[in-house]
């Protein structure tokens, strides 16, 4: 039990999703001889409960969660040695092993921190890109990113609070950007301000959050969705603070829609999301590939054809979930690795920042200021929603015959491997029996 309690931890504090946790944890039951029948597993995201129970004896434990980020290399590993373990049937010892040499990785990050640095600053001058901002704008969102990057490093290397170091970020970000404003050149918008602190968005657990709820994992996906918010209103705080000591506007009047396509900005914000999310090189291609896929889409639908946000970044998360589906069973590539930081630009930062922005100067507003702000709270909300529905509805639809699939080779497998065991156990009664005689 507490080897299963290790992979779900491991899972959990590593930004999968409730229903990867429980299907590795039951694999791993799988493994140990314990039938999926007599396993009760409870999850709300800091706690992780089980509850063994033959018949004969009962026995429960629990696990906290206490650290949650996203390691993407991490979470691979665990799901591919809970189904290596039961179709190997390795010795209960190389498993301990192999899961102790995990849990040690998952302190380790596959790139330097420098280099972490910068992909954030280029994820940051991708979407100033996207918004149609011209290079020079793009630069100064990479330095204010790298700022406000290094500064929630030191937050964490100190130990201070996670919500005090979010809001220093955002704080020294902005103030970095709104000060390139005043750089001799040509004239710069607000493009910087607006997109050098979107990196900070945590859009792996708004995704979660989604999905565990449609899993039916609701606990979960509250304390997601309550996480989410809190990390947003510590941006907002930071960025608050940066707008009472300057001219920064609310955003309210900053054009943050597609004007064309993009490929190169789609690339550069995949990329620096795949660092990010410590995300193995040989799936970096694949991933930036799909990020091809849905912005482009999602500006298709929103620039040819008037579609509506929400529904433009549904159907460009479908159509990306759709494709890595096939493709990532060919090239046996797990499809939450490849999605992830392919539709994370498409999450809607700066509607969430103009809603937060304006609950906290909600006694200055006007009606209509206050129904704007409303309006962009729906519709990143709609938005959110979409891109989740889009990137799990096909592989929630898919699994349903997927799974049917797999359970038969768990059960081919569990059987033949019982099999073996009573060939063995014989064996063992033969010998002991001619012993006797």
């Amino acid at each position: 039990m507490q080897l299963i309690l290790d992979i779900g931890q491991l899972m959990m504090e590593n930004g999968a999703s409730s229903k990867r946790v429980v299907r590795d944890m039951l694999r791993a039951a799988a493994y140990l001889g314990i039938y999926w029948e007599n396993v009760q597993i409870h999850i709300t995201y800091s706690t992780i409960m089980i509850n063994v129970d033959d018949g004969v004896t009962s026995e429960t434990m629990f696990r906290k969660c206490y650290k949650h980020g996203v390691n993407m290399m991490t979470t691979l590993l665990a799901n591919q040695l809970s189904w290596d373990a039961l179709t190997s049937n390795e010795s209960y010892l190389i498993y301990r092993n192999q899961m102790m040499t995990i849990q040690q990785m998952a302190r380790k990050r596959l790139y330097p921190q420098w280099l972490t640095l910068l992909c954030i600053g280029m994820a940051s001058s991708a979407f100033c890109l996207l918004f149609g901002g011209h290079w020079y704008e793009a630069l100064y969102t990479f330095i204010a990113a790298v700022v406000g990057a290094y500064v929630k490093t030191l937050c964490e290397r100190f130990g201070v609070n996670i919500y005090i170091g979010i809001a220093a970020s955002a704080f020294f970000a902005t103030a970095t950007a709104y000060l390139t404003l005043y750089i001799p050149g040509p004239p710069c918008s607000w493009l910087p301000v607006v997109a050098c602190a979107l990196t900070l968005i945590p859009g792996v657990p708004l995704i979660n959050c989604v999905d565990d709820f449609l899993s039916n994992y609701l606990n979960s996906g509250m304390t997601r969705f309550t996480q989410t918010i809190l990390v947003m209103t510590a941006m907002t705080f930071g960025l608050s603070a940066v707008a009472v000591m300057t001219s920064v506007p609310n955003f309210t009047g900053v054009r943050i829609a597609p004007e064309s396509l993009y490929i190169a900005q789609a690339l550069m914000a995949a990329a620096g999301f795949c660092v990010m999310f410590n995300i193995p090189k040989r799936y970096i291609p694949l991933a930036c590939l799909g990020a091809i896929i849905t912005v482009d889409m999602r500006n298709i639908l929103m620039v040819d054809f008037g579609t509506g946000m929400a529904t433009a970044s549904f159907i460009g998360a479908a159509t990306l979930s759709l494709f890595l589906l096939i493709v990532a069973r060919n090239l046996h590539a797990p499809v939450f690795v490849l999605t992830t930081p392919a539709i994370i630009p498409l999450i809607p930062g700066v509607l969430l920042y103009r809603f937060l922005f304006a609950v906290i100067r909600i006694h200055t507003l006007t009606t209509d200021e206050f129904m704007l702000a409303m309006q962009n709270g729906v519709e990143a909300a709609l938005v959110i929603l979409g891109i989740a529905l889009g990137a799990t509805l096909p592989d929630v639809i898919a699994h349903q015959f997927i799974d049917r699939s797999k359970r038969e080779r768990l059960r081919k497998i569990l059987e033949e491997r019982d099999g073996q065991e009573a060939v063995i156990e014989d064996a063992a009664n033969l010998d002991h029996a001619s012993e006797r005689r």
